[in-house]
């Protein structure tokens, strides 16, 4: 239930998305009122990827490799290094550690 409802909301926030790509030509000035709404969607559609990713089937969080990889990534984030910087570090981190462990 959960799975099927988090998968229905980030297709939904793709769409949304999408659509609103599509509009962007046609819309030189996009109303503020639409752009105070919708300034979140990315931020909360990457956030509903990585806790799919993080929690098992019962939505409880996994403790694998991928938890101290996210980690750093977001303690990166929050130094203000670029996200390609924060996504290549968490994914050395993670090899690492099922290199280290064999996972």
């Amino acid at each position: 239930m959960a799975g099927s409802l988090a998968l229905a909301l980030v297709l939904g926030l793709a769409v949304l998305s999408f659509v609103m790509r599509a509009i962007g030509p046609f819309l030189p000035n996009i109303p503020a009122a639409i752009t105070q709404r919708t300034t979140g969607l990315a931020p909360a559609l990457l956030a509903a990827l990585v806790s799919i990713q993080l929690t098992g089937p019962n939505g409880i969080l996994h403790l694998d490799v991928k938890v101290p990889a996210v980690i750093l990534a977001a303690l990166l984030s929050a130094l203000r290094l670029p996200l390609i910087v924060c996504v290549v570090a968490g994914a050395l981190l993670a090899a690492l550690l099922r290199a280290v462990f064999h996972l």
